[in-house]
Order: C-alpha cells, then sequence, then structure tokens
C-alpha cells in the first residue's frame, strides 16, 4: 500500500470526524489531527485527565515540531481534496463540514479506529482553550 495515499485518506477522515464535532481553525486543525494521527504522539492522549499533562507528555518527546513538518504536506493535500470535492468549506480561517454524506461508520481501519476513538477525548481537553494556549502550551510557534 501506498503510505502517502493511506496518510492523506486517514488524514481526511480524522478532518471530516472532527468537524462532525465542529467548526475548527485551520491552525488547530493542522495540530489535532497531527496529534490523532501520529502513534508517538497519540499514545501520550492514554491516562490524560487535561491538556496540561498531555502537553507535558508530548513536550518530554520532543517530536511535536518534526511531526508537525512531516504531517503537513499530507494535511494540506487532504484539506485541498476535501475543498473541491465541496466537502468542507473554509470562511475566514475557519473550516467547516458541508457535505454531511462523508462516511462516518466503521470504515474497516484499526488505525482510523484508533483515531476516532482518542479525537473524542483530545477535543474534550481541548474545549475550553483557544489555539494560541494549545501552540504555547505545546511550544510551537504559531
Amino acid at each position: 500500500m501506498n503510505r502517502v495515499y493511506n496518510n492523506e485518506g486517514i488524514i481526511m477522515a480524522c478532518i471530516v470526524r472532527i468537524l462532525k464535532e465542529r467548526d475548527m481553525d485551520i491552525a488547530l486543525l493542522y495540530l489535532v489531527s497531527t496529534i490523532l494521527i501520529d502513534r508517538q504522539l497519540s499514545t501520550g492522549l492514554h491516562g490524560c485527565m487535561d491538556f496540561k499533562q498531555l502537553s507535558s507528555r508530548i513536550k518530554n518527546q520532543g517530536l511535536i515540531s518534526r511531526k508537525l513538518d512531516s504531517f503537513g504536506p499530507y494535511f494540506i493535500n487532504a484539506m485541498i481534496i476535501l475543498t473541491q470535492s465541496k466537502i468542507i468549506a473554509v470562511s475566514e480561517g475557519v473550516l467547516r463540514l458541508i457535505d454531511l454524506s462523508f462516511p462516518s461508520g466503521k470504515l474497516s481501519s484499526r488505525r482510523l479506529g484508533r483515531i476516532i476513538n482518542n479525537a473524542d477525548h483530545l477535543l474534550d481537553m481541548c474545549k475550553d482553550l483557544s489555539t494560541e494556549e494549545i501552540y504555547n502550551d505545546l511550544n510551537v510557534l504559531l
């Protein structure tokens, strides 16, 4: 299997899953999807009660900047495909889901199942934080 297309497909499904829960600015969606997609970063979610605890674990790994760099092209390609397919729309830097027909059930992917399970937990931890606060907590320049 070509991992490039697999990553883009997984990121597209992740983006749609997140946007089904709430509209989100591009910078936060990029960070959240990177944490969810990457196995090393997402393992930090287990047992975390709040974002401070998660950010401490991620900072200790020292991987977040490299992971953002490596997943950036896949994220951009996924955004372009979803926008051109009229599944998402961008307005003033905020993304929203406009086509609710995108599959939401079991897609026969253990990786995607893990991402979906972690998405709710991560979104719940981030719900009261601004994008700037999240980036600052992770020591990532916005």
